[in-house]
């Protein structure tokens, strides 16, 4: 899974899953635009993927403002010339019950999580379309990777604002594999279950564990290690062919146990 001078944006790549995923893509030759609301972990990646000789740059801002989504993609430009992959990783969760969420709970969760891929996508739109006008026979003119959760597939309690932004993840990955299929840009989803990162840290908890654990097949929560291949694999030429697929890396937990 090699991704020489790939350039690739990786959303809310700070911390957790998308900061693992940023150095691991490094690692493999690509060129990666870090975004984070927090310039102080962004700097950090980058300065983590620089001292071991990759390339690097971040953008500071949250993507539920398309000026930010747009300045990804004018930074990846002018930085590295274009955009190859664009990984859809921002999310945040503010857990209630459906009858005390609250407007502002609702509104932050849908914005990050759903209308910030969208934004990210239509700032992608132009380099990627004009690259299928110019290149119609290539394999691959693009690719978009939208991280969603099993939690869009299965809906889970006390998150409806976290399901429905997920699910609408989905629906998008779908709706952009048909509109650009014709451009060779290939659209997929990537769907997790438990990872153990900060946002997960609340079900991770004595009182919870084994609740959750009795729901995975492989009953354990997943590392970013368990997770990061199938990200990088879907963003690499071996993915040529593969468009508006939702892959679950949960363990097992999307069957339902």
């Amino acid at each position: 899974m090699q991704l020489d001078n790939q350039v690739v944006i990786i959303t809310g790549s700070g911390r957790g899953i998308g900061r693992s995923l940023a150095l691991e893509m490094a690692r493999a030759g690509a060129k990666v635009v870090i975004n984070d609301l927090d310039e102080e972990v962004a700097v950090s990646v980058v300065d983590e993927i620089k001292n071991e000789g990759g390339e690097a740059v971040a953008v500071i801002g949250s993507v539920a403002d398309k000026k930010t989504a747009e300045q990804l993609v004018e930074k990846a430009v002018s930085e590295f010339g274009t955009v190859n992959v664009l990984i859809n990783n921002a999310a945040v969760t503010r857990p209630a019950m459906i009858d005390k969420m609250t407007d502002d709970q609702w509104d932050l969760v849908v914005d990050v999580g759903m209308k910030g891929v969208f934004n990210c996508i239509q700032a992608v739109a132009p380099i990627y379309k004009a690259r299928g006008k110019e290149n119609p026979e290539a394999l691959s003119n693009g690719k978009i990777i939208n991280i969603t959760s099993v939690a869009g597939l299965t809906g889970s309690i006390g998150q409806i604002n976290y399901s429905a932004a997920k699910a609408g993840v989905v629906g998008m990955t779908m709706s952009a594999a048909r509109e650009w299929g014709r451009y060779r840009v290939q659209s997929n989803a990537v769907a997790f279950g438990i990872v153990e990162t900060r946002m997960t840290e609340t079900i991770r908890t004595e009182k919870f564990e084994d609740v959750y654990k009795n729901k995975i097949v492989l009953n354990r929560f997943a590392k970013t290690e368990d997770v990061v291949p199938g990200i990088m694999f879907l963003s690499s030429s071996g993915a040529d062919y593969i468009t508006g697929h939702v892959l679950n890396i949960s363990g097992g937990y999307h069957i339902g146990v």
